[in-house]
């Protein structure tokens, strides 16, 4: 008989679960050796467990804990992210149990999740939108062709300058006026996400990919971007806005990544009209969340409208 038990990720050995993350996961060395990081372990307590048969992790359910306003009241939460349960053990409910033993963690429960996820999150009562949309604006279109991008010579250098576009690295004076005015402006909602000092410094400062962020401004309009390489294509996620998408400051920003050969920048909007997800540039993304209060649940639902690539795994996974 299978000897099964769930246990937290610091119940395990180290060298056993970063083996794991590296197989499963596929971890970059800067995230697997920031595990910690990534689940923000020592935030309200709150730490992923792992499914372990005989000896062997099989199943694994991540979190990153988090803060939330709900009328007015702060409240914890928890996102779901890094759902696995090994190929042998599928079908037999073991997703249904670690998920099960995750909800006790935290009563109020939120994630982005793929289709596969949400139908388990279904099964248990989950509630869900699809009011979020991942979108994809091209900058360079001809590079789209396999042929023109491999005739390309060498990268672009990041260093070239647009008017009324300021753009650094990442500094304690630029992250502390993009604080500031993050919070006056969540000050204005009754609910919502809350991203206050500690929270920036864990997800920006201390970020192991620090180096490839970038802070974009323009008057008191704030960006902040992660710049990535995959597949040959160079892209910008934008992790945070202090504003709307469309405001002025998002013109700059595709004019600096034409001019430095990026191909594409990708962000998170709120849209309630459904889109196409046979367009290639746009994607409905499926945000579930719990709580055995009606109150705020209903509260999640009707009024959560500022989820960006910064919240969650959205960015890294």
């Amino acid at each position: 008989m299978d000897k099964i038990y769930i246990k937290k990720i610091s119940e395990v050995n180290e060298g056993q679960l970063k083996e794991f993350y590296t197989n499963v996961f596929k971890f970059e060395k800067s995230v697997l050796e920031n595990y910690k990081w990534r689940y923000r372990i020592g935030h309200n307590n709150c730490e992923p467990i792992v499914l372990i048969v005989n000896n062997k992790i099989c199943g694994h359910a991540g979190l990153i804990p988090t803060d939330i306003k709900l009328n007015n009241i702060k409240e914890k939460a928890i996102w779901f992210t890094d759902l696995f349960i090994d190929s042998n053990y599928r079908s037999k409910g073991y997703g249904k149990l670690l998920t099960e033993e995750w909800m006790k963690i935290c009563p109020l429960q939120i994630t982005m999740c793929n289709n596969d996820s949400l139908n388990l999150f279904k099964k248990l009562c989950w509630n869900y939108n699809q009011n979020f949309v991942r979108k994809i604006k091209i900058i360079n279109y001809l590079n789209i062709f396999p042929f023109i991008r491999n005739l390309k010579k060498k990268e672009a250098l990041v260093n070239s300058v647009i008017n009324d576009l300021d753009v650094n690295e990442v500094k304690n004076n630029n992250l502390s006026k993009i604080i500031e005015l993050s919070e006056h402006i969540s000050s204005g909602y009754e609910s919502c996400l809350i991203r206050d000092e500690n929270w920036f410094k864990w997800r920006v400062l201390d970020c192991p990919y620090k180096k490839d962020i970038l802070i974009f401004s323009n008057k008191e309009e704030y960006v902040i971007g992660h710049l990535l390489k995959k597949n040959g294509f160079k892209r910008l996620n934008i992790i945070f806005s202090t504003h709307n998408i469309n405001s002025n400051i998002f013109k700059l920003i595709s004019k600096w990544l034409k001019i430095n050969g990026f191909d594409y920048l990708a962000y998170i909007d709120y849209q309630t009209k459904p889109v196409s997800n046979f367009l290639p540039t746009s994607k409905s993304m499926n945000f579930a969340f719990f709580s055995k209060n009606d109150s705020k649940l209903n509260t999640i639902k009707n009024s959560f409208k500022d989820i960006q690539y910064i919240d969650s795994d959205i960015d890294f996974i």
